[in-house]
């Protein structure tokens, strides 16, 4: 493993970590405390990850000898799996990543409007993305009882317009209340 040492006196410290595999470590220590670091590592095999565990306890260890032993936590997150034949991040509307416990892509076109996507989740059922934002799962069905009035409203014998339920969830859930007719109108449907 190769190192590479930075230290500034008022600006802090920078330390980088390359191994031969290519896998590599930067380590950045601010004058206020702030420790980031920053790993990344191409593994698709459990001896990769163990390389890759090995080299943060290289990190730790070192940020050890340079705090003369007195750091009191260390706080290690799971990695983030990049490259994946799935993609199981997704951000939200709100800016945070979520990871979804992806095993299949069911659906993925571009129509004339947007990108859609259904993929599967083992815990969310089948999830809507549209143009790289999650947009509903199969596990939001309160969601869309909300949407269809939570019950309060009578549909039976009625005519009933849906304008983008895109999803089809409405659709799914108005069916079963026997209204007379349904249309739904939605931009991304070809048929």
């Amino acid at each position: 493993m190769t190192e590479t040492v930075h230290n500034w006196e008022e600006h802090g410290y920078l330390a980088t970590y390359i191994k031969k595999n290519g896998s590599f470590a930067n380590l950045r220590i601010h004058p206020h405390g702030l420790v980031l670091v920053d790993l990344q590592s191409y593994n698709d095999h459990m001896k990769g990850r163990e390389e890759v565990d090995q080299l943060l306890n290289k990190v730790e260890e070192r940020m050890q000898e340079l705090f003369h032993s007195n750091i009191k936590r260390v706080k290690r997150l799971p990695a983030i799996l990049r490259g994946g034949v799935i993609d199981r991040y997704w951000p939200t509307a709100d800016g945070r990543l979520v990871e979804y416990d992806i095993d299949e892509v069911v659906y993925d076109e571009d129509s004339p409007f947007q990108n859609i996507k259904i993929l599967h989740s083992k815990q969310f059922g089948n999830i809507l993305i549209l143009s790289g934002d999650v947009n509903l799962a199969e596990s939001d069905l309160a969601y869309t009882q909300a949407i269809m009035g939570s019950g309060k409203e009578d549909y039976a014998g009625k005519e009933v317009l849906i304008l983008g339920g895109g999803d089809g969830g409405i659709l799914y859930e108005i069916v079963k209340l026997k209204p007379k007719m349904v249309t739904m109108v939605e931009i991304s449907f070809d048929k």
